[in-house]
């Protein structure tokens, strides 16, 4: 009998889900979440599993690493006994809130240019027996299954492992609950007023600009968004401490960062706000709700100039000027790209790193996990509400550069192998010497222009500041070298041209890698830190780096000098490894 009704209920909704209307809502919906590329093209196609897998990630990620702080036998080692956890919990509660706009904000600017039809969609879709209003609900509801889904996707994780970390140390298991459903109600809020704060931003540029003008602005006004929600991502080392200690009513500053009012909903929900926390509560939903009604407002509005001049574009962009060299460009060829082959096929992975939406997806995903931990370390750095000297010269603080060294490089080297294009690559197989051995030099080139320039010009100059040149210097060359060491390692064997060699198969080593990848950060971003750490209290203890760069400039080298010539040639094909080889005698 239950079987019956199931299956006529199960009948009913695809039936339902055949009519136009909810047809071109999943149209819209696959459109939004393509990974950037079709399914006939040979390259990386990213489903939506993957794309919400590593959204998921970095939430549940550091709420395992929380385990340390709220851990019942490691607070009793630590001497801590009678520990409130809700105001423990504040901190890392105003950086899930942080993290959970940030990347929600991160995928509305990502996902922008898909959320609209383009020229094909309008093409295929006007000339049916469908209204344009049909046509702009079915988008409409398309978005908003966009906002829920990555608003639960990306606090998931989080609202489940946050709340059982910080309630191990209760008793009760209603604690547990209630603490759950207010940090899941806080964090899914602050994720759709991100989502749609974006939203606003751009759309109403869409809906007031021209064409002409929204479409040069519009890329600078998303890098201004998204530094806005780095540095939002960022006040989280600093501003929940700030915030308890204030007596009376907040700065008119604080206002202004919507992190700090759902952090105020979520105490005030808990019966837990100070008088500070309280109005910054009173404008979390009606700061929620303006920006709803402002959303659909500039939706409205820009889906109809937009839609109405779909058909008055045209399908390629305009041949444009060709770009004049600068000094610059002129002497990074002379003396950084030396040969043909390295300023040619710079030029090639560098542009492809910025205009393949897949691979900056991937990168944007490794980065991402790699911000985060940063921002993790800082927190735990300024914790104990130490100075800014003594908290950056602490293992925390000198983690911070050598987290992010560390997931660009690993991050580069994954996506070199992802192909684009790979029909394409005939015009490399033609042109390059397989015996010429320039791939390891030209990803070395790579990666260290991504590398080395912010670490001399952001990270020596802060660590110069608040500890003084000679910590400065010493750090910053700890930072230069070992980045230098694990690219010479991540590249062992390397003889492939980025982006133009297929996939490689899996292997059971890769398993072995992975744990690689794993163990290296602790030996990269974790261990190196402590070490330094204890080092500078002795400037002498510093000899103890010289023995350990030795070693690991040493093997690869060691690896390179013993390996065959066959074994250096630049290939396009990834062949699997033969367990038996058959010698055919009989041939």
């Amino acid at each position: 009998m239950i079987t019956l009704a199931v299956d006529a209920i199960y009948r009913r909704w695809e039936d339902h889900r055949q009519r136009p209307f909810w047809r071109m809502v999943q149209l819209f919906v696959a459109r939004i979440f393509r990974g950037g590329g079709d399914s006939d093209s040979e390259g990386l196609d990213l489903g939506v599993g993957l794309v919400l897998t590593l959204l998921a990630l970095p939430g549940g990620f550091v709420s395992i690493l929380l385990f340390e702080k709220y851990g019942t036998l490691l607070q009793w080692m630590r001497g801590a006994t009678n520990i409130d956890p809700i105001a423990s919990a504040i901190p890392d509660e105003y950086f899930f809130i942080t993290l959970s706009m940030a990347v929600t904000g991160a995928v509305a600017v990502w996902r922008w240019d898909a959320i609209f039809p383009d020229r094909r969609d309008y093409m295929n879709l006007v000339p049916l027996p469908i209204s344009t209003r049909t046509i702009f609900f079915a988008n409409l509801v398309a978005v908003l299954f966009l906002v829920g889904l990555i608003a639960v996707d990306v606090n998931a994780a989080s609202s489940i492992l946050f709340p059982l970390v910080v309630g191990a140390t209760q008793n009760a298991f209603f604690f547990f609950l209630r603490f759950a459903a207010v940090h899941a109600l806080g964090v899914v809020l602050a994720s759709v007023f991100s989502f749609f704060a974006v939203f606003s931003v751009l759309g109403l540029g869409m809906a007031v600009l021209p064409p002409r003008a929204f479409k040069k602005i519009a890329p600078y006004v998303r890098a201004l968004v998204v530094v806005y929600l780095v540095t939002l991502l960022c006040t989280s080392f600093a501003l929940p401490d700030f915030l308890r200690r204030l007596a009376g009513s907040p700065p008119a500053w604080t206002r202004l960062l919507p992190s700090c009012w759902f952090l105020g909903l979520c105490q005030s929900l808990r019966g837990r706000a100070d008088p500070a926390l309280s109005a910054l509560a009173r404008l979390a939903l009606p700061g929620f709700g303006a920006v709803i009604v402002t959303a659909f407002c500039v939706y409205a509005v820009g889906y109809h100039r937009h839609f109405i001049r779909i058909a008055e574009m045209t399908e390629g962009g305009s041949a444009g000027r060709a770009a004049k060299r600068s000094r610059l460009g002129e002497g990074f060829d002379r003396w950084v790209l030396r040969t043909p082959f390295q300023k040619g096929c710079f030029r090639f992975v560098w542009k492809t790193l910025f205009r393949s939406e897949s691979h900056r997806l991937v990168l944007a995903a490794i980065g991402g996990l790699g911000l985060v931990l940063a921002s993790q370390a800082l927190l735990s750095a300024f914790e104990n509400g130490e100075p800014p000297g003594t908290a950056m010269v602490s293992a925390d603080g000198l983690s911070i550069p050598l987290v992010l060294a560390f997931f660009i490089i690993v991050g580069l080297r994954m996506v070199f192998e992802i192909p684009v294009e790979l029909r394409s690559n005939w015009i490399f197989r033609l042109m390059l010497d397989a015996e010429k051995h320039e791939c390891e030099p030209l990803a070395r080139k790579v990666i260290l222009v991504s590398v080395l320039p912010w670490v001399l010009l952001i990270s020596f100059p802060i660590y110069a500041y608040v500890g003084g040149w000679l910590v400065g210097c010493r750090h910053t060359l700890v930072v230069v070298t070992w980045s230098l060491l694990l690219t010479d390692v991540v590249l062992i064997r390397f003889r492939k041209l980025p982006f133009t060699c297929s996939f490689p198969f899996f292997q059971q080593h890769s398993i072995v890698t992975l744990l690689g990848c794993v163990f290296g950060f602790f030996l990269f971003a974790v261990a190196t830190p402590q070490l330094e750490s204890w080092a500078f209290s002795d400037p002498v203890r510093m000899v103890v780096f010289v023995p350990l760069a030795a070693v690991a400039w040493y093997i690869p080298r060691h690896i390179r000098q013993n390996a065959m010539d066959v074994e250096r040639e630049l290939i396009f094909e990834e062949v699997p490894t033969r367990t038996i080889e058959v010698l055919r005698l009989g041939d």
